[in-house]
């Protein structure tokens, strides 16, 4: 079983460009990356970033990193997708914003070489049910040391998500409970909007 070793939460993180990136801040460069396989989360070498549905403002993020694969729990969440990336660094800034980057949260890596990331979000939609003041978005990432392999879908039910799949909004897995509760200030588009 898989232990974790260290652990970041910034409850009000402020995301521009509409992304939640994982960079080093001495190799960053600002090329884009295509979300269209999972509508969640993209990396290359040195960079890897979720996708979010606010263009700027805050969101909630807890970044992990584990000795090992964690246990996979997706009741809570909307979307989830595994992708592989290569690091030649030892840190991790999580979404280091464009005034004091250096405030950002960080982990550290037990070194360079391949590892795994598990990204969790929730809370992609318009009108999603939550809390007053709550950020709009919610994001789980846990990383892990392991080798190269091919992205892995484990959840996709946002409407967000599969916009940015071109797909019909059909959901992959399980909608939590709280996707269609009916409750006032929901969007339009939200299948809970009742209007």
């Amino acid at each position: 079983m898989a232990s974790l070793i260290s652990r970041v939460h910034a409850p009000r993180l402020f995301v521009a460009h509409g992304t939640l990136d994982l960079i080093d801040l001495d190799t960053f460069e600002d090329v884009p990356l295509d979300y269209a396989a999972n509508g969640l989360v993209s990396a290359r070498e040195n960079y890897a970033a979720v996708v979010c549905a606010t263009e700027g403002g805050d969101v909630d993020v807890t970044a992990e990193l584990w000795d090992g694969p964690p246990t996979l729990h997706l009741d809570d969440w909307q979307d989830a997708a595994e992708i592989s990336f290569t690091w030649t660094t030892t840190r991790v800034c999580v979404g280091p914003g464009e005034e004091d980057p250096e405030d950002a949260p960080q982990l550290a890596l037990p070194g360079p070489g391949a590892y795994r990331l598990l990204a969790h979000g929730r809370h992609r939609d318009d009108g999603d049910v939550r809390g007053e003041g709550d950020p709009v978005e919610t994001y789980l990432l846990q990383l892990w040391p392991a080798p190269l392999a091919g992205p892995v879908t484990h959840k996709a039910v946002s409407r967000f998500g599969a916009s940015l799949r071109g797909e019909d909004a059909e959901p992959k897995g399980q909608v939590p409970s709280w996707f269609t509760e009916k409750t006032s200030g929901y969007g339009p588009d939200h299948p809970a909007h009742g209007g």
